[in-house]
């Protein structure tokens, strides 16, 4: 199955620089190219898009405004080019496929496809999609977490400040929040959780599980070569094998 790329970057020869390297991939089509935001929004909302070369600073729309206007489910696999070391690239790191600091070489151009081709692979890419998603809304829109967590259960309301709760384990539609005091159980899915907690302090590490990264005490080693986390208090929480890479990234 090929893979639907689209280069979208305001310089010309930025452009073609992918565009060559990537006639050496055949996995990989180019579905077409932009030179703004604004082109190619247009090309997404007409042809199905799995991989997005995009320069962040661009004029009329750069590249985090026109991921921004994007739904969850457009939303494809993403490898960010800039010239210019900064808040962006630190931002991203943790949350896009990938990024190339201009100018980059061909060997550093195939590791990030070798990522795109491990993920594409994967059935997890509605994880990708909701993290690319609340993360620049959350770097652009500075967006402020809320301090507590409302929950309805059993005719009451409770008001769970975010800094007691130790981890939320997902059981179908609902999610067991345990705190330094106790378990409460919410009506909600874990995707919406998420979305909703600061992402540099609740920290995915399973489908069904996020941690507050305040109680990891550390990470070891587990049968099979699997990694579980060890909080203060003894809980051993299993990390998946899709958020693997992006757990050792953030607790590094």
């Amino acid at each position: 199955m090929k893979i639907n790329t689209l280069i979208v970057d305001d310089e010309p020869l930025a452009r073609e620089r992918i565009r060559t390297l990537l006639k050496d991939e055949p996995e990989f089509d180019i579905a077409g190219e932009a030179a703004n935001g604004k082109e190619a929004l247009k090309k997404i909302q007409l042809v199905t898009i799995d991989l997005l070369f995009l320069d962040i600073q661009m004029p009329e729309l750069d590249g985090i405004r026109l991921i921004e206007k994007l739904t969850p489910a457009q939303i494809p696999l993403i490898i960010f080019t800039t010239a210019y070391d900064s808040f962006a690239v630190k931002a991203f790191e943790l949350n896009a496929m990938d990024y190339l600091l201009k100018p980059f070489t061909k060997k550093r151009f195939q590791q990030s496809l070798q990522r795109v081709k491990e993920q594409f692979s994967s059935d997890d890419k509605d994880l990708y999609s909701s993290t690319m998603l609340s993360t620049l809304q959350a770097i652009v829109q500075k967006k402020q977490y809320p301090e507590r967590i409302v929950v309805k259960s059993e005719g009451k309301i409770q008001f769970i400040p975010l800094k007691d709760i130790m981890w939320a384990e997902s059981d179908a539609n609902y999610i067991n929040i345990n705190t330094i005091r106790e378990k409460v159980v919410m009506r909600e899915t874990m995707t919406n959780l998420s979305q909703k907690l600061d992402p540099a302090i609740f920290l995915r590490t399973h489908r069904s599980v996020l941690v507050n990264v305040e109680f990891i005490k550390e990470m070891k080693p587990w049968f099979n070569d699997e990694l579980v986390i060890l909080l203060h208090n003894g809980t051993q929480l299993p990390v998946g094998r899709t958020y693997r890479k992006n757990v050792l990234q953030s607790l590094h």
